[in-house]
């Protein structure tokens, strides 16, 4: 049988099965089948004359893997070539601590002044705890618009929404920045460890009741939270591509027993302080003999984790490289593709930066069926936006800042669906065809049309400035009008515009104007507002949503 055959789109065998973010559906459901897009497979992209690398490959690359990509790095990538830009791609960097070092890495003080909400000091004590809550988004919006030309900031949003965990649930930021830099120490290393770690994380232990889970004695408070959510969400999926379960309420309970005992760990620094660590308190881990997926012994939590990466190697690997596909390919996996990154994975001892290079330099990553078809979450359009025009002023971006306009940026993010530390609830953002719609199309819109129209100011601050003519000087023809329009709509679309779309753009740009007239240089053509007005048209098109 051709397996690709079978997967093909709109399939009439009521039995056909699909994979949408890890789970199942049968035929008869709603939700898309998988789709025979492509033949392209993970054999590496070997550019030739009939497949070159150029703009729109190179564009598609860096696109994919960094949020807000900007047209001086396609073009550096384009004159570097394939294998060097992977290489910088794939390498990490550590951001900067410097806005929040104030409190970064220290143990939070979780408790008000003497366990009294009633006393004076408590509302200074709850103001400083929301602050440091505030700057941590602040901090993380600030790190991806500047980061240097790295995958690094794409997967630890990834890995934020598929370990997802809430900060109002959290309650402190110095629990999340912990598991934050959990997250930079795995992107590229061991997934089992980093099961493992999360397994232990502080955040974790609060948002899926870790820290409740206890037997003590003949008292047994056993919590079976994160024990099933370690299953059906963060390692095998419910159920695997034939639909058959892959754990039972038996494994779950079981597993949840191992998994007691551990607590958040003591602070040097008082009773009313927590470390940024988990720790295993012994008595409080229910010591008895357990069956867990068919295993029996005196189980504790990473041998839960060993156990379901050995019992269920190939689920584990399907779940979580269809995760990684639907973040860098497309929305709706192909499974033939996920099948041999899920061969990788495994024959690579669970490493992920081996997962990640084949899929990223494969030769179905580049067909054209998968360049720019994914839709940008909100972090993609406003941070990406801010990052790829140079946009200034941002008043998130003075972290420690406090007032009315201080989130701006968080706050426009929520509003069209999407502000880190906030994910709807553990299953994370649907992400895909969900961040667009009637009711957010407007709001983004409107976003990129103020910003061109220079409108988003408090008391007669400017904020969000962009500097059209620097922008417009940063592309090879910014003296040639036609040249320019189609540069810059190279640059902020997901595939070139059309000759109809071309046409319309370059009259945006001239707005009147005969090509022969315009001067970039010259004060009295105004050429910033005919910039501003191009990408005015530009961020109205239906294809600058996506990348």
């Amino acid at each position: 049988m051709n397996r690709r055959n079978f997967f093909t789109l709109g399939g009439t065998s009521s039995t056909t099965q699909e994979t949408v973010a890890g789970q199942m559906f049968s035929g008869s459901q709603t939700q898309p089948q998988f789709a025979t897009r492509t033949t392209a497979g993970l054999e590496p992209y070997m550019p030739s004359a009939s497949n070159p690398w150029d703009y729109s490959k190179a564009a598609h690359l860096v696109r994919r893997c960094v949020v807000g990509a900007k047209d001086s790095e396609i073009r550096k990538a384009l004159s570097d070539g394939l294998d060097a830009t992977i290489t910088q791609l794939l390498t990490p960097f550590t951001p900067s601590l410097d806005d929040i070092k104030s409190w970064a890495g220290q143990d939070p003080n979780v408790r008000p002044p003497n366990g009294d909400n009633q006393s004076p000091e408590f509302p200074t004590w709850q103001n400083t705890k929301f602050a440091h809550r505030d700057q941590l988004v602040k901090w993380w919006l600030k790190t991806i618009a500047t980061s240097p030309m790295s995958i690094q900031e794409r997967l630890i949003m990834m890995w934020h929404n598929h370990f997802a965990n809430e900060i109002n649930v959290v309650d402190f930021a110095e629990f999340m920045l912990t598991q934050n830099q959990l997250f930079r120490k795995y992107i590229f290393g061991d997934f089992k460890q980093m099961v493992k770690d999360i397994t232990k994380d502080p955040s974790m232990l609060i948002y899926l009741d870790g820290i409740k889970n206890y037997k003590s004695g003949n008292r047994s408070q056993i919590n079976e939270n994160y024990a099933r959510e370690l299953m059906e969400l963060f390692t095998c999926g419910v159920s695997d591509w034939n639909n058959t379960p892959n754990y039972t309420e038996t494994d779950v309970a079981e597993g949840a027993r191992a998994l007691s005992g551990w607590v958040i760990t003591p602070s040097p620094k008082g009773s009313y302080y927590l470390g940024l660590s988990g720790s295993f308190a012994q008595s409080r881990w229910d010591a008895g003999s357990k069956t867990f997926m068919g295993k029996t012994g005196i189980w504790k939590a990473d041998d839960i984790v060993d156990i379901i990466f050995t019992e269920r190697a190939d689920q584990v690997a399907k779940f979580v490289c269809t995760k990684i596909y639907r973040a860098l390919v497309y929305d709706i996996p192909d499974p033939v593709i996920v099948s041999a990154m899920a061969d990788t994975f495994r024959a690579n001892n669970w490493s992920l930066k081996p997962v990640l290079d084949q899929l990223i330099r494969s030769a179905h990553f580049f067909d054209a069926t998968n360049i720019g078809a994914m839709e940008k979450s909100p972090i993609d359009f406003m941070v990406g936006a801010i990052r790829t025009l140079g946009l200034t002023d941002i008043p998130d971006f003075d972290v420690m800042k406090t007032g009315r306009m201080s989130n701006d940026l968080s706050q426009r993010l929520a509003t069209i669906g999407q502000v880190p530390l906030g994910p709807p609830n553990v299953k994370g953002w649907p992400g895909g065809r969900t961040w667009v719609s009637t009711s957010t199309l407007p709001v983004r819109q409107k976003f990129m049309l103020d910003v061109m129209d220079a409108k988003i100011m408090l008391q007669n601050v400017k904020y969000y400035k962009f500097d059209a003519l620097t922008f417009a000087k940063s592309f090879p023809s910014p003296n040639d009008a036609t040249k320019l329009a189609q540069e810059i709509s190279n640059a902020l679309l997901n595939v070139p515009p059309s000759e109809k779309e071309a046409a319309a753009l370059l009259e945006a740009l001239l707005q009147g104007a005969k090509t022969y007239e315009w001067n970039i240089n010259d004060p009295a053509f105004q050429a910033e507002k005919h910039i501003r007005n191009l990408i005015k048209a530009i961020v109205q098109l239906a294809k600058h949503e996506l990348y």
